[in-house]
């Protein structure tokens, strides 16, 4: 079971529009446009991610690796990070988003930590209770 969320500062929550905006800038094709725009979606899965992992119990060492693998086109988007939990435990979380190209984009992240799944949702971060709730 998850804890009651807390309203302590911490990251903002990774959001559809996030990953619309990032998705929105790459279609320009520009090669820089869309290194800063995959950038700060990894970054943002990052700090939500570990955020997450936070409110769990669990607290990262250093801050997770998330990749953008290769394929699945403009209109899904997967996104994989890894890392390791302070005491050694190897962490993966692991995200999609489907008609990422459209306004209405549907988003699943999930988080594993020593292989055992100990979250499943649709955002990541501090206020992700909020979004769910509309």
């Amino acid at each position: 079971m998850r804890p009651a969320a807390s309203h302590t500062p911490g990251p903002r929550p990774v959001l559809v529009v996030a990953l619309a905006t990032a998705l929105t800038v790459s279609l320009c094709g520009c090669g820089v446009a869309r290194e800063i725009s995959t950038q700060s979606f990894r970054n943002a899965v990052a700090t939500g991610a570990e955020a997450e992992l936070r409110g769990l119990g669990y607290h990262v060492r250093g801050t997770l690796d998330c990749t953008l693998p290769p394929g699945g086109g403009m209109a899904v988007v997967r996104v994989s990070c890894t890392g390791r939990t302070i005491d050694g435990r190897p962490v993966s979380v692991t995200g999609i988003a489907w008609n990422a190209d459209s306004a209405h984009p549907r988003q699943e992240y999930v988080i594993k930590v020593a292989g055992r799944g100990v979250l499943r949702r649709s955002c990541l971060g501090r206020g992700c209770d909020k979004i769910t709730a509309r």
